[in-house]
């Protein structure tokens, strides 16, 4: 890889650990308009850090695409309300570990 990166550290909720991630200059510019999509949204620390790589290279997030939020962990509703366009497949309200049972939004 390129020594010309884009760095940021991101807090991994599921693993409890943080990653560094980097990403050439080659690959975001100032001239971007970048749509971010993501497996699964729990406290949003992920997205953030991507969204702040996008950041870095002076390009925009025009919004940001998840498979699976879980609604009860917050991240979703705290990008919303910082203006990030969030649009998620499905939005998980609760779960029951000892039942099964998952109530969705």
């Amino acid at each position: 890889m390129d020594k010309d990166v884009y760095f940021t550290k991101i807090t991994s909720f599921t693993h409890n650990k943080v990653n560094d991630v980097v990403v050439s200059k080659q690959y975001i510019n100032q001239n971007d308009h970048v749509l971010i999509i993501d497996d699964f949204l729990a406290n949003g620390c992920a997205l953030e850090g991507l969204m702040e790589l996008v950041r870095q290279a002076g390009g925009v997030v025009e919004g940001v695409g998840v498979a699976i939020e879980k609604g009860f962990q917050g991240g979703g509703d705290k990008l919303r309300a910082n203006g990030v366009r969030l649009e998620s497949l499905a939005i998980i309200e609760k779960m029951d570990a000892k039942t099964g049972n998952i109530q969705f939004r």
